[in-house]
């Protein structure tokens, strides 16, 4: 009761702070909108009421001007109005990759419709809006093939789902915890109790090397220790090396004789939470080491 009560006022005093900072941002935005709005809408009125001389073609390029920043501008406006009510209707839906994509999509939709609406206004038809359309966004791929390939590839990571936020991963021989999965980048944290280092890995990655996943708990580790020689007791030790084993807390491990090119081994595998995994091996390759003696 105590805790709740202590918790409770913590979070309603961040919930103002974020409704702030979302409002201060909000007002940033309207003003600017008007900064850049008023000075062309009194330059226009001033032309169509004859008080300064403006040739028919400024005039013109004006109404488009007002109908484009009035376009977008409404568009964003509405964005930032009513975005944060849009995924909270997903809240409850789906992992936060999909919400994430629904997000993105929304925008898109939004910016769509206030390109139609400019051109409707200008007098391009549906049938002229929409090949215009068609081959803007055809030339426009073809000039940044990259960008449109990272869009691409994004759009299979959130919907193919190879991994999501928090799982551990491996590809390109980059290893940690999936923080962000970006339009352009993944960010990789080999090491998560801290934030001073991450790293980025591009989208593009994703589709031409394998990517292992190690999921989110615990996964399977592996590693061999060679003989020098073969004890005489080998089966013996190898017991009291399963008994010591099965002692350490969280090791989960299995070990049996195995043989390569190389010579005889020890393969070991064992469970464990990827933080934990090289304090788990160094520990159990010590115990193994200590029974083993000079024959490891």
């Amino acid at each position: 009761m105590v805790r709740d009560s202590i918790i409770r006022p913590s979070r309603e005093k961040f919930n103002k702070v974020k409704k702030r900072f979302a409002h201060e941002q909000l007002n940033r935005t309207i003003l600017l909108f008007l900064i850049v709005m008023l000075p062309i809408i009194a330059i226009d009125l001033a032309g169509r009421q004859e008080i300064i001389p403006i040739p028919d073609a400024i005039v013109k390029i004006l109404e488009w001007i007002i109908v484009i920043l009035v376009s977008f501008g409404g568009a964003t406006l509405f964005i930032r109005l009513t975005i944060n009510l849009i995924a909270g209707k997903f809240e409850g839906i789906g992992q936060p990759e999909e919400r994430i994509l629904f997000s993105k999509l929304y925008i898109l939709l939004v910016y769509v419709l206030a390109t139609v609406i400019v051109f409707l206004h200008i007098g391009i038809g549906i049938q002229n809006v929409a090949l215009f359309l068609g081959l803007t966004a055809t030339g426009f791929a073809f000039a940044i093939r990259d960008v449109v390939l990272s869009y691409i590839i994004w759009f299979i990571l959130l919907t193919k789902k190879p991994f999501k936020i928090g799982d551990y991963i491996n590809v390109a021989g980059e290893e940690g915890q999936v923080k962000h999965i970006g339009m352009f980048y993944v960010l990789i944290d080999p090491s998560p109790d801290t934030y001073a280092d991450y790293t980025k890995v591009p989208n593009k990655v994703f589709l031409e090397k394998p990517i292992h996943n190690y999921g989110s708990y615990k996964f399977l580790s592996t590693f061999d220790l060679y003989l020098k020689s073969v004890p005489t007791d080998m089966i013996d030790r190898l017991e009291r090396i399963r008994d010591k084993g099965s002692t350490l807390k969280g090791a989960d491990a299995t070990f049996y004789l195995n043989s390569d090119s190389d010579g005889v081994k020890i393969t070991v595998e064992f469970k464990t939470a990827y933080e934990d995994r090289n304090i788990l091996r160094d520990r159990l390759m010590t115990m193994m080491l200590q029974e083993l003696g000079e024959n490891a």
